[in-house]
């Protein structure tokens, strides 16, 4: 008796691994989803988890939040490959261009400008008063805060002391702590900057408009896999299930972009020689 119950019980627990491990089996390994460093991977990861939570479950794509510590770090794990999808303008430079990442999405509203800030009180009024003066960037990579200004700059026969603060958000600190003399960030991050802090800026450039940044996907995903990704992003405007992730995200959803919307964002990067 002893042994037909042993027999038994080891069956039902065999069966059990089994079910369990063919469970396992069957769940789809996440795919990667990176987002560029505007802010800090922390702030990053509160506005974007609560999106990707409602994409996966929505697509029935499973996706992974991941960005590296700094944008150099972010845009290199982009150059190797390790995102599936990412969600920036910064592979429309020469470097990464031809790594076949497509356009499948781009935040919703406004189109983005280039901004370049100063303090309320700064007497600086013009471009050209930023001659030898310290202002901060995100990154060299940063197109609306990096490219699109030094383009103006070098228009305007302007140098300045460049200092990289590492992200949009470093940028607009170091003008608020009067560390530097303007900042230059893109215009949406601006506004939610000053909402957030409490403090207001004053724009002494402010660029042609441009594309709020894309959301590519690698050209290794299927596209079933892509088009189930594109439409959950584009149902997140009209479905009343997304309406608290975007409010959490301060996010107008996202709309639908081509390739073609970036050739100005690709002129830009060639001009400045990257």
């Amino acid at each position: 008796m002893i042994s037909r119950r042993l027999t038994i019980l080891v069956g039902l627990f065999l069966l059990s691994a089994a079910t369990a491990a063919g469970g396992a089996l069957a769940q789809p390994a996440p795919l990667v989803f990176g987002v560029l460093n505007q802010q800090s991977p922390a702030l990053t990861a509160e506005r974007w988890s609560p999106i990707l939570h409602y994409v996966s479950t929505t697509s029935g794509v499973p996706l992974r939040f991941r960005m590296g510590a700094t944008v150099n770090e972010t845009d290199a794990m982009m150059g190797r490959g390790e995102f599936d999808f990412v969600f920036t303008n910064h592979n429309f430079q020469p470097e990464y261009d031809s790594l076949g990442y497509k356009v499948i999405a781009r935040w919703g509203g406004d189109a983005i400008r280039s901004v370049v800030a100063v303090a309320p009180g700064s007497p600086i009024t013009a471009l050209g008063q930023l001659a030898g003066k310290r202002v901060a960037f995100p990154s060299r990579d940063a197109f609306a805060g990096y490219a699109v200004p030094m383009v103006a700059m070098k228009k305007a026969g302007v140098r300045v002391e460049e200092v990289l603060a590492g992200n949009q958000e470093g940028a607009m600190a170091q003008v608020k702590s009067r560390r530097v003399d303007a900042a230059a960030v893109n215009s949406r991050f601006l506004a939610q900057y000053s909402e957030r802090e409490g403090v207001q800026f004053r724009a002494i450039y402010t660029s042609d408009p441009y594309p709020e940044l894309a959301v590519v996907a690698n050209p290794r995903v299927p596209a079933a896999v892509v088009d189930k990704v594109r439409q959950a992003l584009l149902a997140m405007k009209t479905d009343p299930l997304a309406s608290p992730v975007l409010e959490q995200a301060t996010s107008p959803g996202f709309e639908p972009a081509t390739e073609r919307d970036y050739d100005g964002v690709r002129r830009i990067y060639r001009l400045i020689g990257q």
